[in-house]
């Protein structure tokens, strides 16, 4: 069994470019300036309102846990891919 969900992963898929003010507005509201900007919220009925609202214009996951921006940075990090054994002379 997995654990119940308790955050909105929330990320923009599509510009706001052209759409009207209400749309943009509630978008800043969510935390989402940019496209493919990924953002974490509470399951609350106002943030569910809120992403309805935009739901052409988002992706929305259900996740267990909470992940800031550092965490979410060091999982895109790369390993270190090579390492030097010997060099030549």
């Amino acid at each position: 069994m997995s654990a119940p969900a308790k955050y909105f992963k929330v990320t923009q898929l599509k510009s706001t470019i052209g759409l009207p003010r209400l749309y943009k507005d509630t978008l800043e509201t969510l935390g989402l300036r940019r496209r493919h900007q990924t953002v974490y919220h509470k399951i609350t009925p106002q943030q569910a309102g809120q992403i309805a609202r935009v739901k052409e214009l988002v992706k929305v996951e259900l996740s267990p846990v909470y992940k800031d921006k550092a965490q979410m940075r060091a999982e895109r990090k790369p390993l270190p891919g090579f390492v030097v054994v010997k060099r030549r002379a």
